[in-house]
């Protein structure tokens, strides 16, 4: 009696000291909106002390991969990355989040009478100790409920989409070919040089065919520098207006065009 009482003791021990593993790293769709476009998010929880990775997180890090595997009625779709943060040791960062994530979505039908569905495989990595790379296949359908809860969460976050300004107006934009897959562009601004606000500069694009690889950003010139790669083995042109520059302004996100035509 004794002895069974003891393993009952130890085990309660066990259960009351776990900590969350990786394995409870959780990833969610959800429906804000049942009109077109209809808006909802995809959430990442993660387990205390746990990070992820940005869309573009650097030649350090795991870049997100998100596969359509099915489709219906679905006229586009898009996904919102919130600005990130560079994490990590010296010498091995990435940028990335270290907090539970929402992904803004927004969908168009086709067929206003007609119901959407999309399945989605997204492969993702997260960080702490070690970094593992977790998959999940999600199903979003206007025939969800809507949840206000994440709703609500979205718009108290301090991850918010960034808002477009003006910036790019002012941008000197160069454009290196290097090889058929790969650029290197720089970005020149005086309003960046110096600035007491601007305290990060980022390249973005839009689009699924090219990928940016390691980027930096010199405040002392004003000077946004980064390579793009192209995922595929395939000659695809580089569409310049889908290039974009994210920066925070007195620690707000905010987005421009990179390159004026």
């Amino acid at each position: 009696m004794f002895k069974l009482t003891l393993m009952l003791t130890l085990a309660c021990i066990n259960l009351t000291f776990t900590k969350p593993t990786f394995s409870q790293a959780k990833i969610e769709s959800h429906i804000f909106s049942k009109d077109n476009p209809i808006n909802g998010a995809i959430s990442i929880t993660l387990p205390d002390g746990w990070s992820t990775y940005w869309k573009f997180p650097g030649p350090n890090g795991f870049t997100p991969n998100i596969k359509v595997l099915h489709k219906e009625n679905l006229k586009s779709f898009n996904i919102s990355w919130p600005y990130p943060k560079k994490l990590g040791p010296e010498n091995f960062t990435y940028l990335g989040y270290d907090n539970d994530l929402l992904l803004p979505v927004e969908l168009k039908r086709l067929d206003e009478n007609k119901n959407i569905i999309l399945l989605l495989d997204i492969s993702y990595g997260i960080c702490k100790s070690v970094c593992v790379v977790l998959s999940k296949t999600l199903t979003i359908s206007d025939t969800d409920d809507i949840d206000y809860l994440v709703l609500d969460r979205l718009l108290k976050s301090n991850n918010r989409v960034m808002m477009t300004t003006g910036l790019g107006s002012s941008n000197k934009c160069r454009l290196k070919k290097l090889t058929d897959s790969q650029y290197k562009i720089v970005v020149e601004n005086l309003l960046m040089k110096n600035s007491s606000s601007i305290i990060s500069v980022l390249f973005d694009y839009e689009g699924n065919s090219w990928t940016i690889d390691a980027q930096s950003f010199y405040p002392k010139y004003g000077r946004v520098e980064a390579l793009l790669k192209l995922k595929e083995a395939k000659k695809s042109k580089l569409d310049l207006e889908n290039v974009s520059l994210i920066y925070l302004d007195n620690r707000t996100a905010k987005k421009t065009v990179a390159c004026v035509s």
